[in-house]
């Protein structure tokens, strides 16, 4: 993976080579030589620069600074959109090739549109520091999109907060819920159709194009991250028809053996059934908060037969039934 968000992490910090230390990496490296970076050496230097402060809010200035940098036509695209709305569809189809850990979703439920964000593999202590850290970086984003016009837009996290919750809105100026279902950045409909006056028609599509061939050329995740976001896929269907996919169709997808997509799992710690388990779990959530939607459908939705089965599941996941979370 291209190593923009490790470089803006070095050069952010007093001493580079402490937060490099243990990942193979030189401050050269990242700096001058822009190499590219895996996965675990991106995780390393994150809980190198951790250790490196005591302020758990020490990520809040690095996630305003991606904010203004993103990664390579990423930045160039998101500020030369010709709207809002559009600017957020190009960060949740390109950010994945930049930090391939985290799988986004956009979806628009009656007059929100909501921008959500969950990983992909376990992260440890780490997960809710580079959970917010995009999320935020997001919020920052869409503040200077709206000319600092910041009323109505709230950011939902899944775990606690790391410092007083009224340091986050101060900070970022927006309302932050905490113990939520889903991590989410929240914002009116309408924000989305806002013309964007610094909109170049030439600079959006020459960076599109730029992003699209960094996408195909950029990071190939392991199988498990790969089968992760083809589960996920499998609910997406508008009509809400799709069923996750049996492992024998999975391997297929994946261009695997079956004996070979269950060895690599169990190299990993991780059982199909577990995997498709935690999908149905995340799209649970996701269709409950849609009003509309009658238990027994979601309960299709995510391939139970029988509604029982569905509730007995929610209660296992989220320690209440769904008629009671809704």
């Amino acid at each position: 993976m291209p190593n923009t968000y490790l470089k803006l992490m070095a050069q952010s910090s007093r001493d580079p080579a402490r937060v490099m230390a243990g990942s193979g990496l030189s401050v050269e490296d990242v700096l001058l030589r822009d190499a590219p970076i895996t996965v675990e050496q991106q995780l390393v230097c994150a809980r190198n620069a951790a250790a490196m402060t005591r302020r758990p809010d020490w990520h809040f200035e690095w996630a305003e600074a991606i904010g203004e940098h993103f990664h390579g036509p990423l930045t160039s695209a998101l500020f030369s959109t010709p709207t809002l709305g559009d600017g957020l569809n190009a960060y949740v189809k390109f950010l994945p090739s930049r930090i391939p850990y985290l799988v986004w979703r956009e979806r628009v439920v009656n007059d929100v549109c909501r921008i959500e964000v969950e990983s992909m593999m376990p992260l440890g202590e780490l997960g809710p520091i580079l959970i917010e850290i995009p999320l935020l970086a997001l919020l920052a984003y869409v503040r200077t999109l709206r000319g600092g016009r910041v009323q109505g837009l709230c950011m939902a996290l899944k775990h606690s907060p790391r410092v007083a919750p009224e340091r986050y809105s101060k900070r970022f100026r927006a309302d932050f819920s905490f113990g939520a279902m889903s991590n989410a950045l929240i914002l009116p409909r309408v924000w989305c159709q806002q013309a964007h006056a610094g909109h170049d028609a030439v600079l959006w599509r020459a960076s599109l194009r730029r992003c699209a061939l960094s996408e195909r050329e950029g990071y190939q995740g392991p199988v498990t991250d790969t089968l992760r976001q083809l589960l996920l896929r499998s609910f997406d269907s508008g009509d809400f028809s799709r069923t996750p996919p049996t492992v024998i169709q999975a391997a297929r997808r994946l261009h695997l053996s079956v004996r070979t997509l269950h060895r690599r799992l169990a190299e990993a710690g991780l059982s199909y059934q577990q995997l498709v388990d935690d999908a149905r779990r995340e799209r649970a959530a996701e269709l409950l908060v849609e009003p509309q939607r009658k238990l027994g459908d979601i309960a299709a939705a995510l391939g139970y037969r029988d509604p029982a089965n569905f509730s007995r599941a929610f209660r296992r996941w989220y320690g209440v039934p769904p008629s009671a979370a809704r």
